[in-house]
């Protein structure tokens, strides 16, 4: 399949002659324009792909232009290739080659007499009878959409490929092709985690704790200057299961919970999650059993440990937690046990009835509505019920509803909220933020 998103009257002879490559091969590609671009770093912030200017440094490729010599005294012109994270060692693509001597890059005045240039070598319009090595990293899968970018043969002239297709295609045409480890050594690029959200206790909690890991990868990378749109997001799998519900009477009917979160759990599993989260304050009750049923590459992200960390690492005091009986009482059946020993203080007897009706006042709402009654009535429990500076939300309907009201998510009733949905979504944002290239993170700081 052939994609050309460029017309232009005058194409330079060069991209011509990387069309004519590609055409003949029945290569996938896209063509592509941008300012003015001499380095492989500065290309890779130009170049244009699914509508943002701008890729991983990883995604560009970069090529070298050597002679090398070889035991039968020949000499031959050598196109190197590999991520434009990493440099050649041209010590190993010698040694793969079979190389007398050191591969030495070939002089401007050399290159020019090909008709190239620096900064526009690549592995499409150069002569046929070159030989072409390929820096196996080429070939790993890292993040979509998989595909490749380099110079079409002129500094403002890019051209997206999958690198497989390629070798495929210079094989075709009897090149000599070489794949192997020629590039020097580059920090590890993670493998982006996938998370999995159990929902369904309502399922608006799943949505807000999706809405939450988005909204904190997109100002951060926005503020890093290297958003791109839906490739910046991680892979979600959501189970929305409507026996959650079951929950809301968690101390009566826990063996069904279980039942239904175990059979979720390992549903997850099965599809390749490595992050599973509940976006539920009741289940996390069974935190411990969930660790248990997970594989050792499958993480337990605890709204629990999060908010119990979060609360120790900022010293936090003064703190009321609200939610459905078998949550705020801190007692057996409670997920939030520990945070006694840290203080945390329970509802009022007289407002914990409140406190119920507004979650099951909530439950009826539709998902945009922002209902002023359940937002009256939960600033009513809160000024009530709540003697302390700050206020934990151990219930995700609470949670739901402040979205609704976003300038209340940081305080409310002169209350500071402290809310796990958030906290939780924040800690899976890092989660996945971390995974992002060294190199590409001091790009967007304008590193060298």
């Amino acid at each position: 399949m052939t994609l050309q998103a460029v017309e232009e009257s005058s194409i330079p002879t060069r991209v011509n002659a990387t069309l004519a490559f590609l055409e003949r091969h029945r290569m996938w590609h896209i063509l592509t324009r941008n300012s003015v671009a001499t380095s492989c770093r500065d290309a890779a912030a130009r170049r244009n792909r699914l509508g943002v200017e701008g890729i991983p440094i990883y995604d560009e490729m970069r090529s070298f232009c050597g002679a090398v010599y070889r035991s039968d005294g020949s000499r031959r012109i050598v196109l190197l290739h590999c991520r434009a994270n990493a440099h050649f060692n041209v010590d190993a693509a010698g040694q793969l080659l079979g190389a007398t001597r050191r591969i030495a890059r070939l002089s401007p005045e050399e290159l020019s007499r090909d008709t190239t240039a620096y900064g526009s070598v690549n592995p499409f319009s150069e002569s046929g009878d070159y030989i072409h090595v390929f820096d196996e990293d080429v070939f790993t899968a890292y993040a979509s959409p998989h595909t490749m970018m380099t110079n079409a043969g002129d500094h403002t002239w890019a051209v997206e490929f999958r690198p497989l297709d390629l070798v495929s295609a210079l094989r075709a045409d009897a090149t000599e092709v070489h794949i192997g480890r020629i590039a020097t050594e580059v920090p590890l690029i993670m493998p982006r985690p996938v998370f999995g959200i159990i929902t369904g206790n309502g399922p608006e909690s799943g949505m807000a704790l999706w809405r939450n890991v988005n909204e904190k990868i997109h100002a951060e990378l926005k503020r890093l200057n290297c958003m791109r749109g839906d490739l910046s997001y991680p892979r979600v799998v959501i189970e929305s299961v409507p026996e959650m519900g079951l929950s809301m009477e968690l101390t009566q009917r826990h063996d069904a919970v279980w039942a239904v979160i175990k059979r979720t759990v390992l549903e997850l599993i099965g599809c390749g999650v490595t992050h599973l989260a509940l976006a539920c304050n009741t289940t996390q009750f069974f935190g411990d059993r969930i660790r248990n049923l997970c594989p050792p590459s499958v993480e337990f992200i605890s709204m629990v440990d999060i908010t119990y960390h979060h609360i120790q690492a900022n010293d936090l005091k003064d703190i009321t937690i609200i939610g459905i009986p078998a949550v705020a009482a801190l007692g057996e059946f409670s997920g939030y046990s520990s945070l006694r020993a840290l203080g945390v203080k329970q509802v009022e007897d007289h407002a914990k009835p409140h406190m119920e009706e507004v979650a099951s006042i909530v439950k009826q709402l539709d998902a945009l509505s922002p209902d002023p009654r359940s937002l009256n009535r939960l600033q009513y429990v809160i000024r009530s019920g709540v003697q302390t500076s700050k206020v934990l939300i151990a219930l995700t309907e609470v949670s739901v509803l402040l979205e609704r009201f976003p300038k209340l998510r940081q305080n409310i009733g002169g209350k500071e909220v402290i809310d796990p949905l958030r906290l939780s979504g924040e800690a899976m944002a890092r989660i996945f933020l971390e995974t992002l290239p060294p190199e590409e993170v001091h790009e967007a700081l304008g590193g060298e």
